[in-house]
């Protein structure tokens, strides 16, 4: 069943931000000033979404803002703002120089994924944070939910995130998931190896 549709005034930018994901923004163009000063007054978020050059995607993430780090006196901002909910857009318009998209929240449907698929790839991340002796707290690491909690301590690039938060359902997040984690598991092999050839042939 589709969700009905509402507004929210977008803020395109060449970076991506997933659900439960915090990021830092320099807030400065006069338009975003207002529309950052308007959602802290109501305490209503707003839409982030991915544009490069000249391509800007149709679904993005719904943010709010955690904290204001400072309000300048040109009214300027620097926020720390966090990933809520995925949106699709279904239509573009502007208003007052900002585009305002009215979108669809899009449904995860969490408890239809495979849990045993999900336990065995949060063992093998696991696995891997022990591997190569990563400083996380195991304890809470051991608490993911679902695949959005995966990336909270990965360095991803902005197009393979949004690549990431256009897949339809959790079943093929869990499996991107999986692919990552072996592809970083082969690349450091093949590092290792290189080193180890190295000293073998000084």
């Amino acid at each position: 069943m589709s969700n009905p549709l509402f507004k929210t005034p977008l803020f395109p930018i060449n970076a991506s931000i997933l659900p439960d994901e915090l990021m830092p923004l320099h807030i400065f163009e006069d338009k975003y000033k207002k529309m950052v000063s308007e959602s802290l007054e109501k305490n209503n978020g707003f839409g982030i979404i991915y544009k490069y050059n000249n391509d800007m995607k149709n679904i993005g993430c719904l943010v709010s803002i955690k904290k204001v780090y400072q309000k300048y006196d040109d009214g300027k901002y620097d926020i720390l703002i966090k990933g809520e909910k995925r949106f699709k857009i279904k239509s573009l318009f502007k208003e007052n120089e900002l585009l305002i998209g009215e979108v669809e929240l899009l449904n995860e449907f969490y408890e239809k994924s495979d849990k045993n698929k999900f336990n065995k790839v949060l063992d093998k991340y696991l696995k891997l944070l022990l591997t190569f002796e990563i400083d996380h707290d195991i304890q809470s690491e051991m608490n993911k939910k679902n695949s959005f909690d995966f990336t909270k301590n990965i360095l991803i690039p902005n197009n393979i995130k949004q690549d990431f938060l256009e897949l339809e359902n959790e079943s093929d997040r869990v499996l991107f998931i999986d692919n990552f984690l072996d592809s970083i598991v082969e690349s450091a092999k093949k590092e290792k190896n290189k080193i180890f050839k190295g000293k073998i042939l000084n």
